[in-house]
């Protein structure tokens, strides 16, 4: 049976820790509203899953990152900003592999390592930052993140694929999906996207050009970058009648919502928004290996 690993934040900006742990601790109830498993992401359509089922498109979601890891049997993993583990247990439960998951938020690790050990598979939830894994150097035969780099500063990710790259065995692959800013945004849409990355506690989504200079500055090679917008919109437009309920049901019940939960939920409105901004944002799967 696996112990969770409780590990200093160290070498961090504890200011953006801090931050990323309040916000998912106020909103922990409206991400168990998207998924009752645990998923902090957005799904992936795929015929023939139906748009209905969006537990199904959230772990599609998975699969199509993962597999580009090639995965096999024995294999290391690391989930970089893995919340509560459900893609972690996915993958070592599919793939037979070994996963150490990462995250600041005490209550994810907690939550995530007795599910893990429940379901016995083989995954260890560690409480440390992404930046800093304390894995040993080239250890890992696979990294993969969902919707969890933007947490790192500036606008290309440096830390965490410096991280990514050094944890990574010669030949490994890297594999994550994200919001990706094309160009810098002006006027409206600039506020728009500040207002989204302010209610998710993000420090800045990462900019598209920024992050693949970075990824070949960190040593990776083989770069590939596919757009999943398309494919993501359907479980995207899932997060409309759940605002429109919770909404309503903080108007008629008198239920009032913490400021950060209101601030997450403008954030999921705008973040629909920012999608159509088709010469603007893209959600993208980008895929490279290690040299």
């Amino acid at each position: 049976m696996n112990t969770a690993f409780t590990l200093p934040l160290a070498n961090t900006d504890r200011r953006t820790s801090t931050g990323v742990i309040d916000h998912f601790h106020a909103s922990a109830a409206l991400y168990k509203v998207w998924s009752p498993e645990g998923h902090l992401h957005f799904g992936y359509w795929a015929w023939p899953t139906r748009m209905c089922d969006r537990k199904a498109m959230l772990e599609n979601l998975v699969h199509r990152v993962v597999r580009e890891l090639k995965p096999m049997p024995g294999q290391r993993f690391a989930d970089l900003g893995c919340g509560y583990g459900s893609s972690a247990r996915l993958v070592a439960g599919t793939y037979t592999t070994c996963v150490s998951a990462f995250t600041v938020v005490p209550q994810q690790v907690e939550e995530g390592q007795a599910e893990a050990d429940r379901e016995a598979v083989d995954v260890t939830m560690h409480l440390r930052d992404f930046r800093s894994t304390g894995l040993a150097d080239e250890s890992m035969d696979g990294v993969y993140a969902l919707e969890s780099l933007c947490y790192d500063d500036g606008p290309g990710k440096r830390t965490v694929l410096a991280e990514a790259a050094r944890i990574l065995k010669p030949g490994g692959r890297i594999a994550l999906t994200d919001g990706f800013i094309l160009k810098a945004p002006k006027g409206w849409r600039k506020r728009m996207v500040e207002t989204t990355e302010r209610g998710w506690a993000v420090p800045c989504f990462p900019r598209q050009r920024a992050f693949l200079n970075a990824l070949e500055r960190a040593g990776f090679t083989d770069v590939q970058v596919h757009d999943l917008s398309w494919r993501v919109g359907p479980s995207a437009l899932h997060g409309l009648p759940l605002l429109a309920w919770t909404w309503l049901r903080e108007r008629f019940t008198g239920a009032r919502l913490d400021p950060l939960e209101r601030a997450h939920l403008k954030s999921c409105f705008n973040g629909i928004l920012l999608g159509t901004q088709r010469d603007l944002f893209r959600y993208l799967l980008v895929t490279a290996t290690k040299r």
